[in-house]
């Protein structure tokens, strides 16, 4: 129905559906004398009563593990990592990067030099993640939305952090196409396979969910790159014409988990599901994740 609705002609072919629907259902129930008569229905909603619930502190004491605050002050942090000295790049979804030290004290001025991006609805800066080589290159990986509210992407840059600045910023990867009028989900979660190569994850874009089981495009997709933005390859559709190159993965809504199992040689990633149904899937090479015709 979203899809159809981005047509006049769609529109009007709804409106004239549930016209006729409606027109319909009220004939045959005026002709049928035996209908019983429709009484208005009013939702009720229970709520649990204090009484069932444990006491905070008796909760607090069945939990296996405790809660601290270790920095605070950050508007909206999104994603952090660490450093080989213990401090903590932090993003916020704004479009600031900040820099807590190991002592979870947070760093007054954030860090100079990163991309405008568009912080709207689920936009903003997103992910952070370091260079297997950071110790000697210095590089770090920024994924967020990028553009305008009317032609808007998910990207990736790359740059060299130089004490409080980034350096040498490059974007190596825009999700095509644009998507226009919306800014919800952008994936944009990152992790390194053991060959070196990088995978990003991109929403569906909530009003383009359809395109998820299209190859033409980036929607609904888990791509695969080198570290300088190019295309592997070994890609499992590099040599389909008509295929984004760059896909992994496909059928997929938002993925915002992923994590590289070494030791199992697996890559692993968690997607929300429209109602409820969440999936924590392995991702193999090429396969069609399912949605929107599956969900778990």
């Amino acid at each position: 129905l979203i899809a159809a609705t981005r047509s006049g002609g769609g529109t009007m072919a709804l409106l004239a559906t549930a016209a006729l629907g409606g027109w319909l259902f009220s004939r045959l129930y005026h002709a049928n004398s035996r209908l019983p008569q429709v009484q208005p229905v009013i939702p009720v909603l229970l709520l649990a009563t204090a009484s069932v619930l444990l006491p905070a502190d008796a909760q607090a004491k069945d939990r296996p593990y405790q809660t601290a605050t270790w920095a605070d002050g950050l508007a909206f942090p999104w994603s952090m990592t660490f450093l080989p000295d213990g401090r903590a790049l932090v993003t916020e979804k704004p479009g600031r990067l900040r820099i807590v030290g190991a002592d979870g004290h947070l760093h007054a001025e954030p860090v100079a030099g990163v991309p405008e991006v568009l912080a709207k609805g689920q936009g903003g800066l997103k992910e952070i993640l370091l260079a297997p080589d950071f110790e000697q290159s210095q590089r770090i990986y920024l994924s967020y939305s990028c553009g305008t509210m009317d032609a808007n992407h998910a990207c990736l840059a790359t740059a060299k952090l130089n004490e409080n600045r980034l350096e040498n910023l490059q974007e190596i990867f825009r999700s095509q196409p644009a998507r226009s009028g919306g800014a919800a989900h952008y994936g944009a979660r990152m992790a390194w396979l053991a060959d070196g190569t990088l995978i990003l994850t991109l929403g569906d874009g909530f009003d383009y969910r359809e395109e998820a089981q299209r190859l033409d495009n980036h929607f609904g997709k888990i791509v695969r790159l080198n570290a300088d933005g190019s295309v592997p390859a070994n890609n499992p559709f590099v040599d389909r014409a008509g295929v984004a190159p760059e896909i992994y993965s496909y059928g997929h809504r938002n993925v915002q988990g992923i994590v590289f199992d070494a030791d199992n040689n697996r890559l692993l990633t968690h997607e929300h599901g429209p109602r409820g149904g969440d999936e924590l899937n392995r991702i193999i090479a090429g396969a069609n994740y399912g949605w929107p015709i599956a969900t778990a």
